[in-house]
């Protein structure tokens, strides 16, 4: 038979401070989400315009026509430096590609930091709204983070071993290559 372990309770002081924290880490979260939903949204847009010669003409005729109003109803001076900016201006496709998959990854990495955040953060609001669990609604937010850190600590390895890789192979066709 086993004896219940006691349930601990944070005093208000501590509770007050976990709001706090559990407060800033959804608010936090949510921004980040919002940038992660934003650079897939340029990703997205950056396939588009590699795959510019592929879209049907009528949506680039609308989108021209309406881009044409936006343009007229803009300041002089806005409007030169928007014409300065089109689609044909674009870098190449091959360069166009790095850019996608590099805003692909920080939207992906910005919704992970996002989410996980928020749901660290809402383990610790729960602390502070209930009674008897604060040990396992802290244990809950701490295994969110752990998650979050354990998949960023990976990532960051990989990166630092493929820059390593790269830098090598960088200077060995730079002195030998």
């Amino acid at each position: 038979m086993t004896t219940p372990s006691p349930r601990y309770e944070f005093t208000d002081e501590q509770n007050q401070m976990i709001g706090r924290l559990a407060g800033k880490m959804k608010f936090v979260g949510f921004f980040a989400i919002l940038a992660g939903v934003i650079n897939l949204i340029m990703a997205i847009l950056l396939v588009a315009a590699i795959y510019q010669d592929r879209i049907p003409e009528e949506w680039k005729t609308k989108t021209s026509e309406y881009l044409q109003q936006v343009r007229d109803k803009l300041p002089e001076s806005v409007r030169q430096q928007a014409e300065q900016y089109s689609l044909d201006r674009l870098p190449p496709n091959h360069q166009l590609w790095g850019i996608t998959i590099n805003t692909l990854a920080i939207g992906v990495f910005l919704l992970l930091l996002g989410a996980w955040t928020r749901s660290a953060g809402e383990s610790f609001q729960k602390i502070v709204k209930t009674r008897g669990s604060d040990m396992s609604h802290l244990m809950d937010g701490v295994a969110s983070l752990d998650g979050m850190y354990s998949i960023f600590y990976w990532i960051l390895v990989l990166l630092l071993t493929v820059g390593a890789i790269s830098l090598g192979l960088a200077v060995y066709k730079g002195f030998w290559g």
